[in-house]
C-alpha cells in the first residue's frame, strides 16, 4: 500500500472566544464606508459621504482622490485598474448618477441616469461582470446596464417599483438582484433583458446576495440569517445565528468558503457551502457595510460610523479554503466546524492507515486506525486547541475544521 501523510491543521474555537482574525488597517478619516472595493491584495478604493480614498499598500496609507462628485454619495465604488474605475451616487432631486474616471480619479465624467418619473431614485450597488459589462441598481426598481464600459447606460425593465438593495451575477446570461427589506429577489437568466420576481417564502428582509453558481445562491438578512438555494431560488434553506444583528454584506472566495457581516461588527463564517456557520471576531462595533476580498486570503470590510472603520484580514479570518484542499486531496472531512467528532473519508488505497492526532507540543494525544472508506473520530474529550492529524509517511497537506 503507497503510504502517504496528510497533515490536517484543526482548529478548535470555543464560542464567542476566538482571537481576532481581521484588524483595523491605518485608515483615520471621518468618512464612512458604504463602499469597498480592491483591485488586487494591495491596491484598493473605499467610498462613502462625498469621498473616495485609494491605497496603493494594503492598507497602510490612504490618498483622498476625489471629493463631493455628488451631492448624496458616492455609496458604491467598482474599479477596472488604478486608472479606470466608477462610483455611484445621486443628485439633489434623487436622481442616480454614475461617474467614471481613467485617470485614477483626478477628473471625473458625471452622467445622471434617466428615471422616466419622480421621486427617490438613488443608486444602491455598481456591479460589473467583466471590463466591459456592469450593472447599477437603483430605489424605485431601476436597474441600469453598460455593455461598453460605461460609455452608455440603459435601464432595463426590472418589472418592479420597489428598491433595489445589491446585485450579482455569476454568468453572463444569470444575474440576481435584491429587494431592499423585502424577502423577494430578482432572477435574469438573459443577461438583464427581463426579469422574474422570486419570493423566499420567510419573514425577514433580504440585505444582500451573493451566487457561486447560476443556481446555488446565498442571502444576508435580519435577524442574523442566512438563505440558501441550490435551485435558483426555487427552494430555500433557512440557516440561523440565533442573533439579532442584520447582515448587510455578503461574499464567497470559494464555493465552500465565504463570509456574512452587518450590525455589532458581526462576522459569521462558512467552510463547507453554507451548511454552517461560525462567528469571527472582528474586534469592532460598527455596523460592517460592505466586503471585498481580492483573494482567498487577503479581505477587507467597510464600517459605517462615526467614524468609518476598515478591517483587514491576511489570511481568510483563520479560514482556509477547505474546499480546494478536499477537492486535490485523496481524503475529505466533515463536518466542519464540529463539536464533538470528525469523519475522515479516504480513497480505498488507504484504509488501514494508522491516524495520529497531535498537539501543538508535538505529543501525540489520540490514535486509531482507518478501518473503511469513512472513520468517525470522536474528539470531545479533547481540549481546545490546535491539533494535526498524520496519516502515512509522505506528501503533506493541510485543513481547518472549527469546533463550536
Amino acid at each position: 500500500m503507497k503510504k502517504i501523510l496528510f497533515i490536517l491543521a484543526i482548529y478548535f474555537f470555543v464560542h464567542h472566544s476566538a482571537t481576532a482574525q481581521f484588524f483595523p488597517v491605518n485608515y483615520t478619516y471621518p468618512m464612512e464606508v458604504h463602499g469597498i472595493h480592491f483591485i488586487n491584495d494591495l491596491v484598493g478604493f473605499a467610498a462613502g459621504l462625498h469621498e473616495v480614498y485609494k491605497t496603493t499598500d494594503g492598507g497602510s496609507t490612504w490618498t483622498q482622490i476625489s471629493s463631493n462628485v455628488f451631492i448624496n454619495g458616492p455609496i458604491g465604488v467598482w474599479f477596472m485598474s488604478e486608472l479606470t474605475g466608477f462610483i455611484i451616487g445621486s443628485d439633489g432631486g434623487g436622481n442616480p448618477q454614475v461617474g467614471k474616471t481613467i485617470n485614477g480619479g483626478v477628473s471625473w465624467t458625471t452622467t445622471t441616469l434617466p428615471v422616466g418619473g419622480m421621486g427617490f431614485n438613488d443608486a444602491n450597488k455598481i456591479f460589473f461582470f467583466d471590463n466591459n459589462t456592469g450593472y447599477i441598481v437603483c430605489r424605485g426598481g431601476h436597474i441600469y446596464k453598460t455593455s461598453d464600459q460605461g460609455g452608455t447606460w440603459n435601464e432595463l425593465a426590472s418589472g418592479t417599483s420597489s428598491d433595489l438593495g445589491s446585485v450579482h451575477f455569476p454568468s453572463s446570461s444569470t444575474g440576481y438582484a435584491s429587494l431592499s427589506y423585502s424577502n423577494s429577489i430578482l432572477k435574469t437568466t438573459d443577461a438583464g433583458t427581463s426579469w422574474t420576481l422570486i419570493n423566499t417564502g420567510q419573514t425577514l428582509s433580504v440585505f444582500d446576495l451573493y451566487f457561486t453558481s447560476a443556481d446555488t445562491g446565498f442571502l444576508s438578512c435580519s435577524g442574523s440569517k442566512i438563505l440558501k438555494t441550490t435551485d435558483g431560488g426555487s427552494n430555500w434553506s433557512l440557516f440561523s445565528l440565533g442573533t439579532n444583528d442584520d447582515l448587510y454584506a455578503i461574499e464567497f472566495t470559494a464555493k465552500n468558503v465565504g463570509y456574512a457581516a452587518g450590525q455589532s461588527g458581526t462576522i459569521i463564517a462558512t467552510t463547507n457551502e453554507g451548511l454552517s456557520w461560525f462567528p469571527i471576531a472582528s474586534g469592532i462595533t460598527q455596523l460592517i457595510y460592505c466586503m471585498d476580498f481580492p483573494s482567498q486570503q487577503i479581505g477587507y470590510m467597510g464600517a459605517l460610523g462615526p467614524p468609518g472603520k476598515i478591517i483587514k484580514t491576511t489570511n481568510g479570518g483563520g479560514i482556509l479554503s477547505v474546499a480546494d484542499l478536499q477537492e486535490n486531496s485523496d481524503f475529505s472531512l466533515f463536518p466542519n466546524p464540529t463539536s464533538y467528532f470528525f469523519s475522515i473519508t479516504v480513497k480505498s488505497d488507504l484504509i488501514g492507515s494508522t491516524y495520529n492526532i497531535i498537539n501543538q507540543l508535538g505529543g501525540i494525544v489520540q490514535s486509531g486506525k482507518l478501518t473503511t472508506e469513512t472513520t468517525k473520530v470522536d474528539i470531545n474529550q479533547l481540549a481546545a486547541g490546535v491539533y494535526l492529524i498524520q496519516l502515512g509517511e509522505q506528501s503533506r497537506q493541510s485543513l481547518k475544521v472549527m469546533k463550536n
